[in-house]
């Protein structure tokens, strides 16, 4: 994913933002909640209410500490290892120096958070530990069917980029514009910028 700085009216200031790829492009096309540029408040909407641009929705955080398959999906907060090593923070190079780089990844790898970005059997962190490198986390499997098209329907993880849900008003109670309306915030995250999200 290719990350740009520029300026940005949601914002008001200068962001650092994403290129959106297709496979979030298919639910602009409604007033829903959503998070395009990884905004670290979570999901939120431009409103109906000419007075109020944009704000945050309040969707839930999903509480599920489990991993379907090998955790590849995994955003949980859990931070030590199987044997018990505090992780390192993914955006550190010590202890351990290596080659994961904390803006290649939308979620927060800057944490210390045991994920799996690299395909291995279940999630894993480098550790604080001289002695050992790094090591898998014990994560429990989920009971549940792993998710099929849509992960997050209720609530978030991470900043809630993979939101998906129905959630259409603020936390203050504003209804949320269509996505695809400009009136009365002109924007440019059309369905047509947007056309598979």
């Amino acid at each position: 994913m290719l990350l740009q700085k520029y300026y940005h009216a949601h914002f008001a200031g200068w962001i650092l933002s994403y290129f959106i790829t297709d496979k979030f492009k298919k639910t602009f096309n409604s007033n829903f909640c959503r998070n395009p540029d990884a905004d670290s408040g979570g999901p939120w909407c431009y409103t109906t209410d000419p007075d109020t641009r944009w704000e945050h929705c309040g969707v839930p955080s999903c509480t599920e500490e489990c991993i379907h398959c090998s955790g590849e999906s995994y955003r949980g907060k859990i931070s030590t290892t199987q044997n018990g090593l505090t992780c390192q923070r993914w955006d550190s190079q010590e202890p351990q120096n290596h080659g994961f780089i904390p803006s290649n990844f939308i979620d927060n790898f800057f944490l210390n958070y045991c994920r799996n970005p690299d395909g291995e059997s279940r999630p894993w962190c480098f550790t604080t530990s001289t002695s050992k490198r790094w090591d898998f986390c014990s994560i429990p499997r989920c009971t549940s069917e792993p998710p099929t098209i849509v992960p997050e329907l209720t609530c978030t993880t991470g900043e809630g980029e993979a939101y998906r849900g129905t959630i259409a008003v603020t936390e203050s109670g504003k209804t949320c514009q269509s996505w695809s309306a400009q009136t009365p915030h002109k924007h440019n995250r059309s369905p047509d910028n947007y056309p598979c999200k």
